[in-house]
C-alpha cells in the first residue's frame, strides 16, 4: 500500500514538474465581439475543450498548450492587426483562424508573410487555396465541396421521391467573397444537374432591410431556394420571409448562419423544414461520446463549427509533436506531410463524417489548390421540431425529409 502511494505522489511531482515548463503557445484568431460572435464563442467553445483534453493527458512532451486570442471582431483590418501581433510579439508557433472567409485571406496573407503555419478549420471560399501559399492549410470543405453535397441532396430526393417534379432554383447569399463563390457554385452544380437558376439576388452583409430581395424572390417563383447568410443575415432573411409568405417547397442553406446556435431560437417555428449542409450534426455516429463530454461542460451540443475547431486543435497539437519543436518551418513540413486516420495518435476519434485528414496539392475544374484537405466532405441536415436532423447521404440515416417544408 505504502509502495503505490509513493508511486502516486511521484507521479503526481512528475506532473506537477512537467506543467512547470513553459507552455506551447498557440494563436487562435476569431470574433470574438462582433455581429458573427455567437459563432466565434462557440468556435472557442471547441478550442477550450480540446485544449482541455490534451492538457489533461500531459500536453506536448509534458508541455502544457496555451491559446493566445486575438479578436477579429469580424473585421478584416482587425484580424491582419491581431494575427501580426500574435505573431510578432506573443511569439506563438502557429495559428488557428478565422471563421469568415474575408478575414481568413488576409490573416493567411500575414502568416505567409511571417511564415508561420496556419489552419482554417472553417473559412470555405475556394480562393483561399489557390494562391499557393505554402503555410496556410485548409481544413474545411471547399465552398464547391458544400454546394455539391447541397444539390447532390436535392438532385437525389427530387428522383427518388418526387419523380423529378422540381426544375428551379434561385439563389439569395451576401455579396461577400463568400456569397459572391455561393452563388457562382450554386449556378455550376445546377447547371451539371439539370436544374435551372432562374434568379439570383446578393445583397449588402449587414444590411437592416431584406424586404425587396425577399420579394424578388417570391416572384420568381423557385422550387428549390438555396440560401447562405451570416448568422444575423440569416435571422433576418428567414423573418422576412415569413413576413411576406415566401414558402419555397426546399430551402438549402450553406451551413453559416443555419448551423449558429442562436438561429433555431431566433426564428422560432420560421425554421421547421428548413435544410443546411453541414459538417457535424449531434445525431451522427462520429463524435457521440466527444459530444456528450462538450455537452454536459457548456449545456449545449456540438455543431459543426465547434466540432471543426476542435478537429483543428487536435490536428495541431499532432502536427506539433510529431515535429518534435515549436519551430514554424518544422511545423510547417509536418502538417504537409501528415496524415491522420480515423483516430489522433493518443487522442480521440475524428468526429467529422469523413475518417482521414491530409493536405494534398490538386486541380479542381481546372485550378490548383494547395495544401487541401480534399477528404473533407458535408451532410446535410433539416431542422425537424426544432431539431437539426440528418437526412442525406440517405444510406446515413433513418430520418425522412419534411417536404414541403413546414415553416411552422
Amino acid at each position: 500500500m505504502l509502495k503505490k502511494l509513493l508511486l502516486s505522489f511521484a507521479a503526481l511531482a512528475l506532473f506537477s514538474v512537467s506543467f512547470a515548463a513553459d507552455p506551447i503557445r498557440i494563436g487562435a484568431v476569431y470574433p470574438l465581439t462582433g455581429d458573427v460572435a455567437a459563432i466565434g464563442q462557440n468556435i472557442k467553445r471547441g478550442i477550450d475543450f480540446a485544449v482541455e483534453e490534451i492538457n489533461a493527458k500531459g500536453g506536448i512532451g509534458g508541455r502544457p498548450i496555451e491559446i493566445v486570442w486575438g479578436d477579429t471582431q469580424g473585421d478584416p483590418k482587425v484580424g491582419m492587426s491581431e494575427a501580426e501581433r500574435l505573431i510578432t510579439r506573443e511569439n506563438v508557433c502557429s495559428l488557428l483562424g478565422a471563421y469568415q472567409s474575408a478575414v481568413t485571406e488576409v490573416v493567411s496573407q500575414t502568416a505567409e508573410r511571417y511564415q508561420t503555419p496556419f489552419v482554417t478549420a472553417i473559412s470555405t471560399a475556394n480562393i483561399l487555396t489557390t494562391r499557393g501559399y505554402q503555410f496556410f492549410f485548409r481544413l474545411a470543405p471547399t465552398n464547391m465541396t458544400f454546394l455539391m453535397s447541397m444539390m447532390k441532396f436535392v438532385d437525389d430526393y427530387n428522383k427518388k421521391f418526387l419523380n423529378g417534379k422540381l426544375k428551379t432554383v434561385s439563389v439569395v447569399a451576401d455579396n461577400t467573397l463568400l456569397g459572391q463563390e455561393t452563388l457562382e457554385w450554386a449556378k455550376y452544380w445546377s447547371k451539371e444537374l439539370g436544374y435551372e437558376v432562374i434568379a439570383d439576388v446578393l445583397y449588402a452583409k449587414g444590411t437592416p432591410d431584406l424586404t425587396s430581395e425577399v420579394l424578388a424572390l417570391k416572384a420568381s417563383g423557385p422550387d428549390i431556394l438555396v440560401a447562405d447568410s451570416y448568422i444575423s443575415d440569416c435571422i433576418l432573411l428567414t423573418k422576412t420571409m415569413g413576413e411576406q409568405s415566401f414558402r419555397p417547397g426546399i430551402t438549402v442553406g450553406k451551413a453559416t448562419g443555419y448551423i449558429d446556435p442562436t438561429f433555431i431560437p431566433n426564428v422560432g417555428g420560421l425554421s421547421n423544414g428548413i435544410t443546411t449542409a453541414l459538417e457535424w450534426a449531434p445525431d451522427m455516429t462520429n463524435g457521440a461520446s466527444t459530444n456528450k463530454a462538450f455537452k454536459e461542460k457548456f449545456g449545449i451540443d456540438m455543431n459543426g463549427h465547434s466540432a471543426n475547431s476542435y478537429t483543428a486543435t487536435w490536428l495541431m497539437k499532432t502536427a506539433i509533436e510529431q515535429a518534435g519543436s515549436t519551430d514554424r518551418l518544422k511545423i510547417r513540413q509536418t502538417l504537409a506531410d501528415i496524415k491522420i486516420t480515423k483516430t489522433f495518435p493518443n487522442g480521440p476519434d475524428i468526429i467529422l463524417p469523413y475518417d482521414e485528414i491530409e493536405f494534398i496539392d490538386i486541380d479542381i475544374n481546372g485550378v490548383k489548390h494547395t495544401n487541401l484537405n480534399y477528404n473533407a466532405v458535408t451532410a446535410v441536415a433539416q431542422i425537424q421540431n426544432g431539431q437539426y436532423v440528418t437526412i442525406w447521404p440517405f444510406d446515413k440515416t433513418e430520418a425522412k425529409v419534411m417536404y414541403p417544408a413546414e415553416y411552422k
